[in-house]
């Protein structure tokens, strides 16, 4: 398996590889990753995530769009991140982009900034070589460190772009026992969740395609409910239970009413934080609460896992969105509300800067535009 983990891509538009590199003092060994030893690679790290992971990428991208990046200490794997590369037709520009990247805390290990900070230099290196390139990190929130992240990036020579217009995202402590987390729940919270407990409702894992198939009827039927423009890659969902790796596999929770699916969700629990992806809802489910018993069944199976220590909710469409309330009464006082990193660029020249910047600025008012548009309530309740 470290031979498959150190080979180095031969394809055409393979990036440029060096061994034992020591420009800009970061010290590291870069080697690129073949695409069917990537996913092996990544469930090593704690903050492990699909938007990090072959089975979601590739499909969803396309593999030949894809740079994946290990990196190296004195042959201790430190960090590795997949980039997505897109030229940017008639200029001769190219942006990459790392969204949730990179990776750099592996299971076992305390986290090390510093070791942060050369692994962005040598981000640079591998992934804005070429002349005109443009390079966009998208940093995630976390409960803990998000400011370790905006730190060395611009320690490491990364421009900072403006904040989001809503930044919180939402997090349940699920390292305390349930009677604490269930205590530290809003007042509201804890009200509804008692009616939706005496509401006759059953809420289990699904485990395996069966899970994905009640999923994908309740999330059909939300769609046609609610009659709104869905961009999500909820369609990449079946290639992460193909995974040759079962840690990257996701949980599926379905609530039923007299056995019949009325919510239903699914969660990913491949790292020490465990993610909400999706969720959906028949008509049925917001009078009987059943997103309340759902999202208390998570948090009790997530309490119980011991490599897991935060349920991320995710944030809300905008500063108006009713899921805030929602997700701030989940998090409770045991939990963290924390806020996005903005994304970060770095460019070869200035005529790269310009044009990505202004790609960028495109796609941001269209994402913008369409969520304005065809807003809808992802968490149900």
């Amino acid at each position: 398996m470290q031979n498959a983990l150190n080979a180095i891509s031969q394809t055409p538009d393979a990036l440029p590889v060096t061994r034992n590199i020591r420009a800009g003092g970061h010290g590291l060994t870069l080697s690129v990753v073949p695409a069917d030893a990537w996913d092996a690679l990544v469930v090593d790290f704690r903050d492990v995530i699909h938007e990090q992971t072959e089975c979601f990428n590739a499909p969803r991208w396309g593999a030949d769009r894809l740079k994946r990046v290990a990196f190296y200490h004195k042959g201790r794997l430190v960090g590795a991140c997949v980039a997505r590369m897109l030229p940017v037709p008639l200029t001769g520009v190219r942006m990459v982009v790392v969204r949730w990247g990179p990776l750099w805390r592996p299971f076992g290990e305390a986290n090390d900034p510093d070791m942060l900070g050369r692994i962005y230099q040598a981000m640079i290196e591998a992934f804005a070589a070429q002349p005109n390139d443009f390079l966009l990190v998208i940093p995630r929130s976390d409960a803990e460190i998000s400011e370790v992240d905006v730190t060395m990036l611009s320690r490491s020579g990364f421009t900072s772009l403006e904040p989001e217009a809503s930044p919180e995202r939402y997090f349940v402590n699920v390292a305390i026992e349930p009677d604490a987390i269930r205590s530290s729940l809003a007042q509201k919270w804890r009200y509804n969740l008692k009616k939706a407990e005496k509401a006759g409702l059953q809420a289990v894992c699904v485990e395996g395609k069966e899970g994905l198939r009640q999923f994908h009827s309740l999330y059909t039927q939300m769609l046609n409910r609610k009659q709104f423009f869905d961009a999500s890659p909820v369609d990449t969902l079946e290639h992460l239970f193909e995974s040759s790796q079962h840690a990257l596999h996701p949980k599926v929770w379905i609530v039923s009413k007299d056995d019949e699916p009325v919510a239903g969700a699914v969660i990913d629990c491949s790292g020490e934080r465990a993610i909400y992806l999706y969720g959906a809802s028949s008509k049925a489910a917001l009078p009987i609460r059943a997103g309340y018993l759902m999202q208390w069944r998570i948090i009790e199976y997530l309490a119980a896992q011991p490599q897991i220590r935060w349920y991320d909710l995710g944030g809300g469409s905008s500063p108006t969105c009713s899921l805030h309330q929602f997700k701030r009464g989940l998090s409770g006082t045991a939990g963290v509300i924390s806020a996005i990193p903005p994304f970060h660029t770095y460019a070869t020249n200035t005529r790269a800067a310009i044009i990505g910047g202004a790609v960028l600025s495109a796609r941001t008012l269209k994402d913008r535009l369409q969520m304005g548009l065809n807003a809808y309530n992802p968490l149900p309740r």
